[in-house]
């Protein structure tokens, strides 16, 4: 519509500057102006209609200018004088209805109907202009004609082009708003299963015939703070579903360095929480399992508060997974400390079926609750598992500080004697 709008304004303006001339050399003045004014009329409205609907869509208003543009070439000899039909501005039909062959290119979808557009304003120029126009002028008549044509043509290409362009863009603005709703639901859908993965566990105790009284009440506590959780993320979708990170997409920002210097040394210890305390948490609620605790060897190691909270979730997952699948009679958590490696370790090894890790995928507690997690806070877990030998899940982040319990003093791996020593008596 603008390209259009714009030749046709052009052509006006070039039209009002030759007017004078035009007047001067025409054969029949007042014909010559009666024209003229119609096929201002004809423009101005066209004009006025196409900006108020924003586009040139209307077929009708198409065959309007084209019907208009060959009623001014066949009128035109009626006032142009034989030597004026070619390079005059008093045979001013020719110039100005160029720009009926660009709009016929731009209104009209199918290429037939452009065509017959295009031949209209052709035969009605050539009919018009040979009727005056003699010798060398008719060649100039003729090469004039196929301008129709060339300017049909390529308007037609350009917006084809741009329609193609604004389908293309059309349909990645769909496609966005597609992906964007499948990330959402996606995103839902996985804030659910943060939600009851590791609690499926607790309801599948309590559907058990044979469970044992003294475990009924516990299970019976941890079913109703269960159902609470699940009413409040039911009442608000913004509650998280557990204590661990966020789940994969959204990063934690709640980054405890805000009280802690550069080099990584704590100063505010009262945030920091020791591994040995984390395990413990974390193993709450699971007494059917038999738990062994095995952790004197990393007294002392601390952790930043987000990075023993992504741990304790990882751990609880794993002790949710071995009482779901594992049918283990014994669990033994131990810890540990790499002075070699500067790392801590914490195993979770079970006696129970175990599992091929070839052939098995890692279901949604192991590959996101615990491996993803964990890997956005420096934290490897390597699991191992064999069909009837049990599994091992070994967990090793970078080491921090340790606190020397006895002297209340922390400092790094090294300075403090207690793990150091107790490392050399167990080997």
């Amino acid at each position: 519509m603008t390209m259009f709008l714009g030749v046709r304004a052009v052509s006006m303006c070039q039209l009002s500057v030759s007017l004078v001339s035009g007047l001067r050399h025409t054969t029949e003045p007042a014909l010559f102006v009666a024209v003229l004014v119609g096929y201002l009329v004809e423009s101005v409205t066209l004009a006025v209609v196409l900006v108020r609907a924003r586009a040139y869509r209307d077929e009708w208003w198409g065959r309007l200018d084209v019907g208009a543009a060959v009623l001014v070439l066949l009128a035109q000899p009626a006032f142009v004088a034989p030597q004026d039909t070619t390079g005059s501005w008093t045979a001013w039909g020719y110039a100005c209805t160029l720009g009926s062959a660009c709009g016929a290119a731009i209104v009209f979808r199918r290429r037939r109907a452009t065509a017959l557009a295009v031949l209209a304003l052709s035969s009605g120029y050539l009919t018009g202009a040979l009727l005056t126009a003699s010798g060398p002028a008719r060649v100039t008549v003729l090469a004039n004609a196929f301008s129709y044509a060339g300017f049909a043509l390529l308007t037609r290409l350009l917006v084809g082009y741009l329609r193609r362009l604004g389908a293309n863009v059309e349909n990645a603005r769909r496609g966005a708003v597609e992906a964007a709703a499948e990330a959402a639901r996606l995103r839902e859908v996985e804030r659910q299963r943060w939600l009851l993965h590791d609690n499926i566990s607790v309801l599948r105790l309590l559907a058990r015939t044979d469970l044992p009284a003294e475990m009924a009440e516990p299970l019976r506590g941890q079913a109703m703070a269960l159902a609470n959780k699940v009413r409040a993320f039911l009442d608000d979708g913004a509650v998280s579903p557990r204590r661990a990170p966020q789940p994969i997409g959204e990063e934690d920002s709640q980054v405890v360095g805000s009280d802690r210097d550069d080099s990584g040394q704590g100063q505010g210890d009262a945030r920091d929480r020791e591994l040995t305390t984390v395990v413990h948490s974390a193993a709450e609620g699971f007494w059917d399992l038999r738990l062994a605790f095995n952790l004197d060897l990393a007294q002392g190691v601390t952790l930043p508060e987000t990075t023993a909270a992504a741990v304790e979730a990882a751990v609880a997952t794993l002790l949710h997974n071995t009482r779901l699948h594992a049918d283990a009679s014994s669990v033994v958590l131990h810890a540990d400390v790499d002075e070699s490696a500067w790392e801590w370790e914490i195993t979770v090894r079970d006696d129970g079926r175990g599992f091929d890790t070839e052939t098995k995928p890692l279901g949604f507690g192991l590959r996101v609750q615990v491996t993803d997690t964990l890997a956005r806070h420096r934290i490897r877990a390597v699991l191992r598992s064999r069909p009837g030998d049990g599994t091992t899940v070994t967990l090793r982040g970078p080491l921090g500080e340790m606190r020397d319990n006895r002297s209340g003093t922390s400092g790094r791996l090294g300075c403090s004697p207690t793990p150091n020593a107790g490392r050399r008596d167990r080997r």
